[in-house]
């Protein structure tokens, strides 16, 4: 959708139609109507201090999901440590 928004921006530049950002903006909300998306015309409900304070709440959730995530490398690094372990182990045996 940005793409083709902003196709349609240069071509307006090679046609070489001045244009305003009032125009942009009545561009802009004829392209998303015609996308079939609604057009906000209020600042909405959700205060400002609510959205940080949401934001960084999904945030610390996100991290601490990311923090208990073992990476491939680490994932990999267990794994041989297992197999060493393993090898090791089995010559003990001997």
């Amino acid at each position: 959708m940005v793409t083709a928004y902003l196709e349609m921006a240069e071509l307006q530049a090679l046609n070489r139609q001045p244009m305003y950002m009032k125009d942009w903006i009545a561009r802009l909300d004829d392209f998303l109507r015609m996308t079939g998306n609604d057009i906000l015309d209020h600042a909405g409900k959700v205060s400002h201090q609510k959205a940080l304070d949401k934001a960084h709440e999904e945030y610390d959730k996100y991290k601490k999901q990311e923090n208990e995530r073992l990476s491939k490398v680490e994932k990999d690094f267990i794994d041989h440590l297992d197999e060493k372990h393993n090898k090791l182990a089995k010559g003990k045996k001997k």
